[in-house]
């Protein structure tokens, strides 16, 4: 798109350099002119890529912050769920020992599953921290 747009800007002005150049001016004012509408074109073409560069900048932080965004919703609902399945462990623990039907074995697997699910809780937030940070 800049380059169309530089193309056409320079068609313009050479355009005008051989309208004018037909005339019998006296080139050297024709030279200043040309060379006045020269930098303007080159100011205004400089502002428009500039302005361009910013945009595209924001739109890469947009985009990246959306990200992050997703990202930590993910890690909220892992978290979640990760706690949901801990009470369920442990409510089947509970039961278990009031009914007596659980084995030493079944409770201490029960167990091993329960702290190996608050590590993962514990790491979940530690990594949930990070991505805060980074908003």
């Amino acid at each position: 798109m800049k380059k169309v747009f530089v193309l056409v800007v320079f068609m313009f002005v050479s355009i005008t350099g051989v309208a004018q150049s037909d005339t019998d001016g006296s080139s050297t004012e024709i030279t200043i002119e040309e060379q006045k509408e020269m930098e303007e074109v080159k100011k205004k073409v400089e502002k428009a890529e500039a302005k361009a560069k910013k945009e595209k900048k924001e739109a890469a932080e947009k985009k990246k912050q959306e990200k992050l965004q997703k990202q930590i919703k993910s890690k909220e609902k892992s978290i979640s769920s990760e706690k949901k399945q801990i009470e369920k462990l442990q409510s089947q623990l509970e039961k278990g020992k009031l009914k007596g039907t659980l084995s030493p074995v079944d409770i201490q697997k029960k167990e091993d599953k329960i702290a190996k699910g608050q590590m993962k809780i514990m790491k979940e937030q530690e990594k949930l921290k990070k991505l805060n940070r980074k908003l």
